[in-house]
């Protein structure tokens, strides 16, 4: 299994009187204004389960004790499945699994600058993924422009699939993107009944905040759900311009969205999983942006992964983000900024922990070894400090003295390895030697890193029947998308 144990409390920062505020607002909000569905299907859904459908604006309405009685349903904990089962990984609990920049447009590294993303600048992204081991999920994805852009979810995938033996994220933008990926995570397990009880895919489904889902969001969600894969629901709060500007109503209105959509999940298939997802942060006013890093993105994080507890759900925490434009001061803070809130309110998975830059618009090779360094540390972060005869060295002080030093002690050999983290990015050196070397800093020495990384990269094998059915499969696909578009 990837991933690792988080093994601190969960930090709460709303007291309860204020976590039931938040909770009773948001029935409010669901039951007297209701959230739009742009989708038949779900309209159905509702309208079948007796619940208020107004036609005339695609709005439903949620009874505060259905709301309940159905997320009841989702599961607290779930497995998703990878084809190397090495590579699964546990989501809820105490569990926190790492992802990889997803969904870029842009591509960067130091030495070809930022340039439009291609199949092949994904592909080396994923390359780079599957030997960085705490990248425990996911592949990483860009906007590949040299690709149609109506069947390049097709190639996409394919590539990860190739590339990767860990478990995969998937489009679910779209009736027709979701059941593709679908059918294509199938053909690798053996069919979709073999994948129904046994989730292999993620897909992404954000609301149109305030209170909005669209049909291609609404449509990704039946299909995933119904094939009994894992929703990840995400709205995407921007405070003070998709939400009231006050984290309160933001906590309170994404909770709406959040488990309005969790429901619908649950109508399509009782205990469908489901991941409770925030993307809150605060609107930069000075240039309209969303402001990644501040300290409103960091109580966000704390305050959704508190009701994701409440509800007995898994939580996604947004990522590592950053505004910067390059790997240097900035983005450290900010991604810090990020990092510390995800590890304290015990969320479980981390989509965007490494390789993100500019407000998400640009995936940097160079990001990525810089935050896997800072993700690595978690673990022995997590280790905590274990104290018991041996650690406490009793002996080995008396046998030391007074003024001596324990370099040379066997304790000291025995124990050093597992008691600290030694980096590969980050310098050590005396100033001299670091001059002599060429005084190269955290964002030169990181282009040798990824360098290094990627050249020790080896494909994990696929069997060669799987990929004949992949590619006749994506063949057909290809050619009835076409034909769909003369």
């Amino acid at each position: 299994m990837r991933g690792f144990r988080n093994t601190l409390k969960p930090l709460n920062i709303l007291p309860p009187e204020a976590e039931e505020r938040v909770h009773l607002a948001t029935l409010k909000m669901l039951r007297e204004h209701g959230v739009i569905f742009e989708d038949p299907r779900a309209l159905d859904l509702f309208r079948r389960a007796g619940l208020k459908v107004v036609d005339s604006d695609q709005r439903v309405f949620f009874p505060p004790e259905f709301v309940e009685e159905q997320i009841r349903k989702a599961p607290s904990q779930f497995t998703i499945h990878a084809r190397n089962p090495e590579n699964d990984v546990i989501i809820g609990g105490d569990h926190l699994v790492f992802a990889p920049v997803s969904g870029p447009p842009f591509i960067a590294d130091r030495e070809g600058g930022r340039r439009e993303g291609t199949l092949e600048d994904q592909n080396n992204l994923v390359r780079l993924s599957e030997v960085l081991n705490v990248m425990h999920h996911g592949c990483p994805e860009v906007a590949c422009r040299d690709l149609p852009i109506e069947t390049r979810h097709l190639d996409m995938l394919y590539w990860q699939i190739r590339l990767s033996s860990k478990g995969m994220i998937g489009d679910a933008w779209s009736t027709l993107r979701a059941r593709d990926h679908i059918d294509m995570m199938a053909i690798l397990f053996g069919g979709r009944e073999a994948i129904l009880d046994k989730p292999v895919l993620t897909g992404i489904i954000n609301s149109n905040s305030p209170l909005r889902y669209d049909s291609n969001m609404a449509e990704g969600l039946i299909e995933y759900a119904a094939a009994g894969q894992v929703n990840i629901i995400t709205p995407f709060i921007m405070a003070g311009a998709t939400s009231p500007v006050t984290l309160a109503a933001a906590v309170a209105q994404q909770n709406a969205e959040c488990l309005s959509a969790v429901v619908l999940a649950q109508m399509v298939r009782p205990g469908a999983p489901v991941i409770y997802g925030s993307f809150l942060t605060g609107l930069e006013m000075r240039t309209g942006a969303p402001a990644f890093g501040r300290p409103e993105s960091a109580l966000g994080i704390l305050g959704s992964a508190q009701m994701a507890r409440r509800y007995n759900l898994p939580c996604r925490a947004g990522g590592v983000l950053t505004n910067s434009k390059i790997p240097d001061t900035q983005a450290g803070q900010e991604k810090m900024m990020m990092l510390w809130p995800i590890i304290l309110g015990g969320c479980n998975y981390v989509l965007q922990a490494a390789g993100w830059l500019d407000g998400g618009l640009t995936a940097s090779f160079e990001q990525m070894v810089l935050d896997a360094e800072m993700l690595e540390m978690t673990e022995r972060f997590f280790a905590g400090v274990p104290v018991d005869e041996e650690s406490l060295a009793l002996d080995v002080i008396a046998h030391v003295g007074a003024g001596g030093h324990f370099l040379g002690e066997e304790h000291t050999r025995r124990h050093f390895k597992s008691e600290f983290y030694f980096p590969q990015l980050a310098d050590t050196e005396a100033f001299d030697t670091w001059v002599k070397k060429g005084s190269r800093d955290a964002y030169v020495r990181a282009t040798d890193r990824w360098k290094k990384l990627l050249a020790t990269y080896e494909e994990p094998k696929l069997d060669q029947g799987v990929d004949d059915q992949l590619t006749d499969f994506m063949a057909r696909r290809r050619r009835e998308i076409e034909a769909s578009l003369d």
